[in-house]
């Protein structure tokens, strides 16, 4: 096996694992807040949205830290650091009392975090670029897949023994996640030798490459949008089940074969997006979003629910590929970090104010109200996308950048 797909395998199973450990409880959220004592329903949705923000507010103000420290020491250990983060934020947030606990968990979370994001970075800075989309698709794809497993077997783990158990596993696998990375991969990184105003000048070409902030805008747009109804969704299963019983099972099992059906989606539109153009991809996975949010708006049954996610789940995982694949695609190797950091930093602008917005409105007019506002915020990407985003030429490696 040859350094490169050696890498890209460990990163693999290390992105399965980190994402599988934090769904492992994490979803349930609206559930947990309950057992911390915030009992009115409209309370849990407001809480909710504050807990689910927090992540994102942190995680936006410190990727492109953790983006320069990659290009200066290497993508790997960036990987490792934010996988050791993550098992101490489970571990932490299995032993937190009030909610206030819980936001601070959460805010501690993205500053030492940003799994998804380091494991990119590694990819891309080892990966051919004729592979890039492939093995961009096939990261997400591992997203889908930890969150598809991860919601299932956390709702029975919660179920069984409470919902702290359940963190304390996370925490587990995440930990392993980060060993496969620290012995599995391997990175010729040779750390470069910068004049002074260099980190500047690199992040202002990052900027200006073509497609750039066009591909930012999806990704700030797709982790809004899709964060929105993060708060109110449990509640509205807990509404139509009517019960306690199996909640969290149910829940889980509803996330699960979404990101099922977005696994799917990522691997396959990540293999097809450099021959389709990926401008292509994203409207059409736009517009895909859109009748599905608007579906499970009027979904009132378990079997209906269970349709509607897995179309939405398929819509949307594809899009994250492409936009990442333009990045990709558009800056120098050396800027990579810097630019997944930026890019990181502005879209998880997106995640901190989705939650946000939907726990208020969920809360104050309704919780499927937010599934509507999802709907009209993906016709927007795609009408941006079809004003903004240029279809780009077959990429090629330039001579030694990849092992």
């Amino acid at each position: 096996m040859t350094a490169w797909k050696r890498t890209f395998a460990a990163t693999l199973v290390a992105q399965i694992c980190s994402i599988l450990g934090f769904a492992f409880a994490f979803p349930f959220i609206p559930y947990f807040i309950k057992d911390l004592g915030i009992t009115n329903k409209a309370d849990q949705v407001f809480w909710s949205g504050i807990v689910m923000s927090a992540t994102g507010v942190t995680l936006a103000l410190f990727a492109p830290i953790w983006g320069i420290l990659a290009d200066r020491y290497g993508r790997k250990a960036m990987v490792v650091r934010s996988m050791i983060g993550g098992t101490l934020v489970m571990i932490l947030v299995s032993y937190v009392q009030t909610v206030h606990e819980l936001v601070i968990c959460r805010l501690v979370q993205g500053m030492l975090t940003g799994t998804v994001t380091a494991s990119i970075a590694l990819v891309a800075s080892v990966v051919p670029a004729k592979r890039g989309s492939f093995a961009l698709g096939m990261m997400h794809a591992a997203v889908m897949i930890g969150v598809c497993v991860g919601p299932y077997v956390g709702g029975v783990v919660a179920d069984a023994y409470g919902y702290r158990v359940a963190f304390r596993i996370g925490a587990l696998i995440i930990f392993a996640g980060g060993m496969v990375v620290l012995f599995g991969a391997r990175e010729n990184f040779i750390p470069p030798q910068e004049e002074a105003g260099a980190t500047r000048s690199a992040f202002r070409s990052v900027f200006v490459a073509p497609g750039f902030l066009a591909a930012v805008f999806v990704l700030f747009s797709v982790r809004f949008s899709n964060s929105i109804a993060r708060p109110s969704f449990p509640l509205i299963v807990k509404d139509i089940l009517g019960s306690e019983d199996r909640l969290n099972t149910i829940t889980g099992s509803i996330i699960a074969v979404a990101a099922l059906s977005g696994a799917t989606a990522a691997a396959l539109l990540g293999h097809f997006g450099d021959r389709l153009g990926h401008k292509r991809i994203l409207i059409c996975c736009a517009i895909g979003g859109a009748a599905a949010s608007m579906a499970t708006y009027y979904a009132n049954s378990l079997s209906a629910m269970y349709v509607v996610r897995i179309c939405f789940g398929f819509a949307v995982a594809g899009m994250l590929p492409a936009a990442n694949a333009i990045i990709h695609r558009a800056i120098r190797g050396d800027h990579l970090g810097k630019a997944y950091g930026m890019a990181t930093s502005l879209s998880m602008a997106g995640f901190a104010f989705g939650p946000l917005l939907g726990g208020w409105v969920g809360g104050s007019f309704g919780l499927r109200v937010p599934f509507a506002v999802t709907g009209a915020c993906q016709v927007v990407v795609a009408v941006v996308v079809f004003l903004a985003i240029r279809p780009m030429l077959p990429h090629t490696d330039p001579p030694g950048e990849h092992p």
